[in-house]
């Protein structure tokens, strides 16, 4: 299984026209990264952008990506997200905004985080010197705790079996809840009821939908009654149309479940291939214990963190053999 591993990250990177010592850099972070696929048909709609000072003097912009993005992410037929026209849009620049709002917002309590969480969370509690921890089940969870939980999670690819628990228990203790939505766009079987008063946040990113990621694109949604900086700027209209021109852009071309349909057959091959077990997130999949290799270890190092590798799963991101369709099948086909 390694070896095939390898000859697959080896033999795309090598296609890149990259020398030796890159090569080897790279592969070393090759299936623990997470982004999102990059293909040609991606690669195309980007240089069809429309141009920068068309989005910059259309004042009508954010109002108009807000309004279409409910209707965009509800249009799915693989997940569901029930009650979300209940909460109020309002852009935000990724998930990670929304995220920053929410410590601000909830300063006084404490953050607690399922153990594998986003990495985001951990290093700004840490410079922040915000009062969190992780937990391993709800039963930890206190009156006194916010919550900030990916569906799916970030460490698995997968809705957390135990979700409607947590959210039960949230409401009975008054917990607010930041639910972080980044990869619902490339999932299937997300079912997500939102009717429940503990929901204080829903942050959704294209970032890992489509490669646009440092547009920051993101948009997050509140319950009416909230007000603080992000409510300001939407107030007042001064987001960033860029942003909200680069969303429209795509989801005007691309529905909600589009990458995770066209990509799902292609992705059970991979998987079969390296014996993995697949997730409901479409670049993610799990590995044994044979995968460590290729687990957290680059990427805690990246975000400049020193923790302990084995309290992660050895989640393994496939996005670069999904977008080197010809280079991946051709190995595969070697094997058979």
């Amino acid at each position: 299984m390694q070896d095939k591993a390898k000859k697959l990250g080896w033999h795309v990177l090598v296609n890149k026209a990259l020398d030796f010592d890159k090569c080897r850099q790279d592969m070393r972070g090759f299936y623990s990264r997470s982004r999102a696929v990059n293909d040609h048909e991606m690669k195309n709609h980007v240089n069809t952008l429309p141009k920068i000072a068309d989005m910059i003097y259309d004042h009508n912009i954010i109002e108009e990506f807000e309004n279409q993005f409910t209707d965009w992410i509800q249009n799915n037929s693989i997940n569901k997200c029930k009650g979300l026209e209940n909460l109020q849009p309002d852009i935000s620049q990724g998930a990670t905004q929304a995220f920053d709002s929410f410590y601000i917002r909830h300063k006084n309590r404490k953050l607690k985080l399922f153990a594998g969480e986003y990495l985001y969370h951990i290093v700004v509690g840490n410079n922040l010197d915000i009062d969190w921890s992780f937990i391993k089940n709800h039963n930890e969870l206190d009156s006194d705790d916010c919550l900030v939980l990916s569906v799916p999670f970030c460490d698995t690819g997968d809705q957390p079996i135990d979700l409607e628990q947590i959210l039960s228990i949230c409401d009975n203790k008054n917990i607010p809840v930041l639910l972080d939505c980044a990869y619902y766009t490339i999932s299937q079987g997300i079912d997500i009821d939102l009717d429940h008063s503990c929901i204080d946040t829903v942050a959704f990113s294209l970032s890992k939908t489509f490669p646009i990621a440092h547009a920051r694109v993101g948009m997050r949604y509140t319950k009416p009654n909230i007000s603080d900086g992000q409510k300001l700027h939407s107030k007042i209209n001064y987001d960033n149309r860029i942003s909200a021109g680069v969303g429209l852009h795509f989801i005007n071309k691309f529905t909600s479940d589009y990458v995770y349909l066209k990509h799902q057959s292609f992705y059970k091959e991979i998987v079969d291939f390296l014996s993995l077990t697949p997730s409901q997130t479409i670049i993610f999949a799990d590995g044994n214990e044979d995968w460590q290799q290729y687990g957290r270890r680059d990427i805690l190092g990246a975000y400049g963190l020193e923790q302990d590798q084995s309290m992660y799963k050895n989640r393994v991101c496939i996005t670069e053999l999904l977008e080197n369709k010809t280079i991946t099948r051709n190995i595969i086909n070697e094997y058979h």
